[in-house]
């Protein structure tokens, strides 16, 4: 009669091909994501060989990285970058954190009291899918065309994202999490601390992530229409003067500043609501 292996062996074994599995889908994931962006660089610069697009508008990868290596190497140029960006990195924190707080403080009471939902959410919903670039006018007649209308634009649209993702969140909630507070007669305010609110999470972080993207698209697009500094000065000020690799570089740093941000949102996620991280 054949022994049956004993089920600890079993159980060993299923874990060894989950922690394997895993493994295989995070080298997966990190190859194609490095390869991706290599992909597309290399086309780019077999469309420049092929002269299918113009170098003097398109440098292609190379020039714009010996151009890169060139303004870092200089000590003015390199100067004016960093302050450059810095100001841009001062005017986004201070918009986000500005946004965030009020977004997420409003969404959550509108999602308590009833007839605060009521007389805001048509206001919220309604405004929300304006251009919010597009009121810039106004807000630099309201607080001129220093930081403040910069700020106050950021503000907006970091405010509008995490405000509608925590209303949604709490609303949308599991209702069983509800039938508990109800059964267990557990008081209000610390069912919704300590039951509802973290249920509703993964949406607020969502919205913090969805926000963090959008102050970026805006204080650029700002430094874009009224700004003397700033990266979106920067590369606005490159393309007047058809410096175009400088251009590319500050686009290079945009899009730098974005990847860290993501890479920020996620481990944040991570912490935050790890039971709904993949």
């Amino acid at each position: 009669m054949t022994a049956l292996p004993p089920m600890h062996d079993s159980a060993e074994a299923a874990a060894r091909r989950s922690l394997s599995r895993r493994r295989n889908q995070t080298i997966v994931r990190y190859t194609l994501g490095v390869a991706c962006p290599l992909v597309l660089l290399a086309i780019w610069q077999l469309l420049d060989l092929t002269g299918v697009i113009d170098p003097r508008f398109f440098p292609p990868p190379t020039r714009v990285f010996a151009d890169g290596i060139g303004i870092l190497g200089n000590p003015q140029q390199r100067g004016d970058l960093l302050a450059d960006t810095l100001i841009t990195l001062r005017r986004l924190g201070i918009g986000y954190v500005l946004g965030a707080s009020a977004g997420v403080v409003m969404g959550l009471a509108m999602a308590l009291y009833a007839p605060m939902r009521y007389a805001f959410s048509p206001v919220v919903y309604g405004t929300f899918p304006m251009p919010k670039i597009a009121i810039f006018p106004l807000l630099i007649a309201l607080f001129g065309i220093g930081e403040g209308s910069k700020t106050a634009l950021v503000i907006m649209g970091v405010f509008y994202m995490t405000c509608i993702n925590t209303l949604s969140g709490v609303m949308y909630a599991n209702p069983i999490h509800r039938d508990v507070i109800r059964a267990f007669r557990i008081p209000r305010v610390t069912g919704w601390l300590h039951v509802v609110l973290p249920s509703a999470m993964p949406a607020i972080v969502a919205g913090l992530k969805l926000g963090l993207g959008q102050a970026l698209i805006l204080v650029v697009s700002a430094e874009f229409v009224s700004s003397d500094d700033g990266i979106g000065h920067y590369i606005w000020d490159s393309w007047q003067v058809l410096a175009i690799p400088r251009m590319f570089v500050g686009l290079t740093v945009v899009t730098g500043i974005g990847g860290i941000a993501v890479l920020l949102g996620s481990l944040a996620e991570r912490r935050l609501v790890p039971w709904a991280s993949h």
